[in-house]
């Protein structure tokens, strides 16, 4: 079989994950094994969202994360954590990739701050593997062939800053278009521990809500929140959310903060594009040309 552009001789990683069976992957460990001999670096910082596209004529839906050194890549977080198993020697790797990188964003935060310590885990090994190798695109595809979905598309609970519920099945992502002036803002998201498993951008819809495409746990609420259309944008300081009070949230509960209240911007207008941006994330997003709601505060 042809060697895939970039693949060094000797291995063959695309192809042998072909089938993504269990002695695809135990295979596909033992040949990059002496490119992970050494111990992983420090804990890289984690953003974590779910992705789908299309292999084979199949869909695919995973949790995954921007690769560190490539953020055109994201990181099937579950594959790489089934073939970094299967490189120890695993029995069943699949099965043991389930409970401790699940494929699901749902599932890892009722697992825990474990399993978002294995994730970390499982981001540094495809990111070793890029620097010394070739990392496959089963593992790491292009960003600009997955659709980038809310962080967690299907949340156990969605409520308003007040307490009072949204439409947790009216949740979307990056893309979607408002029927209602954007308020934007940060959205706390729980697991099964104390606080906050982190924040993603937000915006309350009429309904709904629209979340962003990434999870990010090492939030610290610097910076600035910005509201932009073109060339004109409105700030908030991302510190006026810090130490604010949260009640305690599930895994899976998604709490939408307060909505900082920006001066209107006369370019938002129904039809327009716009964008919310923080450091970690650019969300574009569009008003639809009959709106609920006339006014933005």
């Amino acid at each position: 079989m042809p060697l895939a552009p970039g693949t060094r001789p000797g291995l063959r990683p695309v192809g042998i994950l072909e089938n993504a069976g269990s002695s695809s992957y135990m295979l596909l460990g033992s040949l990059v094994g002496i490119l992970m001999s050494r111990s992983l670096p420090d804990p890289l910082p984690l953003l974590l969202g779910t992705a789908q596209w299309v292999e084979k004529g199949r869909e695919r839906c995973a949790l995954v994360a921007p690769l560190p050194s490539d953020p055109e890549r994201v990181v099937d977080l579950h594959r790489v954590e089934i073939a970094r198993l299967a490189r120890l020697g695993e029995g069943r790797p699949e099965t043991l990739a389930e409970a401790l990188v699940p494929p699901r964003l749902q599932d890892l935060l009722e697992a825990g701050p474990r399993a978002l310590h294995r994730a970390r885990t499982a981001l540094a090994y495809a990111e070793k593997w890029r620097r010394r190798g070739d990392l496959p695109e089963i593992l790491a595809p292009p960003l600009h062939e997955v659709r980038m979905l809310a962080c967690l598309p299907h949340p156990a609970a969605l409520r308003r800053a007040d307490g009072s519920p949204l439409e947790p099945m009216q949740v979307r992502g990056p893309g979607a278009m408002l029927g209602c002036f954007p308020r934007p803002t940060l959205a706390a998201v729980g697991w099964s521990s104390e606080g906050p498993a982190g924040y993603c951008l937000a915006v309350e819809d009429v309904r709904g809500a629209v979340l962003g495409a990434w999870l990010n746990p090492d939030f610290n609420f610097r910076g600035l929140l910005e509201l932009r259309v073109g060339e004109h944008r409105r700030t908030a300081h991302m510190d006026a959310w810090e130490g604010l009070a949260l009640p305690r949230l599930l895994p899976g509960e998604v709490q939408v903060l307060p909505a900082p209240r920006l001066r209107s911007l006369p370019e938002l207008m129904p039809g327009s594009a716009f964008a919310l941006k923080a450091a970690f994330e650019t969300l574009e997003l569009s008003l639809g040309e009959e709106l609920v709601h006339p006014t933005l505060q």
